[in-house]
């Protein structure tokens, strides 16, 4: 009696397709996983040195104007108020503050929020340089902090 060749898979052949096919996927998964991962990683890095950047510019801008602060020489503080009188005779205020994680800038009598995510502000006085230290978190499945230090120098008063 002759057998005819059969036509399918035997139960060897398909345990051996779904180990390869378990493999292949899992690998999949996995790279899968860690792009996101990395993707959501960069960008809370970047969403906290914006944050740091932007605080440090406007920081910079007006104490490159001013002539005083309301800090005594030598002291700290987590808010600043910075003075200055322009060519033409008219004084200018802008203080910072931080308020929940938004660094807060008063300008004359308008605030505006220049940078969110700040989490600790700090200021220093020593002669005619302003020194700041800034924390800025991100949140996230990975919370990230950075933090940065700057300098700037104060102009010098003026008899007006």
């Amino acid at each position: 009696m002759k057998i005819s060749a059969e036509k399918g898979m035997t139960l060897v052949e398909l345990l051996v397709a779904i180990t390869i096919t378990a493999v292949i996927v899992g690998g999949l998964s996995a790279a899968i996983y860690f792009i996101v991962a990395t993707t959501e990683r960069g960008s809370a890095e970047a969403s906290a040195l914006h944050n740091l950047q932007k605080a440090a510019y406007w920081i910079s801008l007006d104490a490159q104007m001013a002539a005083t602060t309301d800090i005594p020489d030598g002291g700290q503080a987590e808010s600043i108020t910075l003075s200055w009188i322009d060519s033409e005779g008219n004084s200018y205020t802008s203080s910072y503050s931080l308020s929940d994680s938004n660094l807060l800038r008063q300008y004359n009598s308008t605030v505006s929020t220049v940078a969110r995510g700040i989490s600790m502000v700090r200021f220093a006085i020593s002669g005619n340089t302003l020194t700041f230290y800034l924390e800025s978190t991100a949140a996230g499945r990975w919370p990230v902090k950075r933090s940065m230090t700057g300098q700037v120098y104060l102009r010098p008063e003026t008899g007006g």
